[in-house]
């Protein structure tokens, strides 16, 4: 989902949730849900071609959304940062001399325990580019992999 502010008449502004329908981000569902469990209704609502994307668009006012924009914002970041953990956590757990596999059967469970125990704001920075970035100890990553596997300590 990509969220665009912009003004309005009188000092006002409005907000323009944009849902890539071929291509649904993490956070979709849940912000989806968030908007029905406030019962919080788009002024407009259409779908159609955004930016050469098949897009569900949902404009609110600004004041409408109020408070929830912040939460809103909350969601997105965690699903960012559970994204970026999993990626970090994949090159981390090949990365030589001492690579973890993990057996595909329990691959999915494994990797999202370890996202857990390592989703701490310590692991996140703000990068050059302004982009969120994550950094993590490989080998704190593998070992806790091997624990996870039931493998003695390296």
């Amino acid at each position: 989902m990509f969220i665009k502010v912009e003004p309005a008449e009188f000092f006002m502004y409005r907000v323009i949730m944009i849902f890539d329908l071929d291509s649904p981000d993490s956070e979709d569902r849940l912000v989806r849900d968030y908007l029905a469990e406030w019962e919080l209704e788009p002024k407009y609502q259409r779908t159609g071609d955004y930016e050469g994307r098949q897009s569900e668009l949902m404009q609110f006012g600004g004041c409408y959304l109020g408070r929830h924009l912040g939460h809103i914002s909350q969601i997105q970041r965690r699903c960012v940062e559970e994204e970026l953990l999993a990626a970090e956590i994949e090159r981390l757990l090949a990365e030589a001399p001492d690579p973890v596999a993990l057996p595909a059967a329990r691959r999915a469970a494994m990797m999202q325990e370890l996202a857990q125990s390592f989703h701490q704001d310590s692991a996140f920075q703000t990068a050059e580019s302004g982009e969120l970035a994550v950094t993590l100890d490989g080998s704190a990553v593998r070992q806790a992999a091997r624990e996870l596997l039931g493998a003695p300590p390296q």
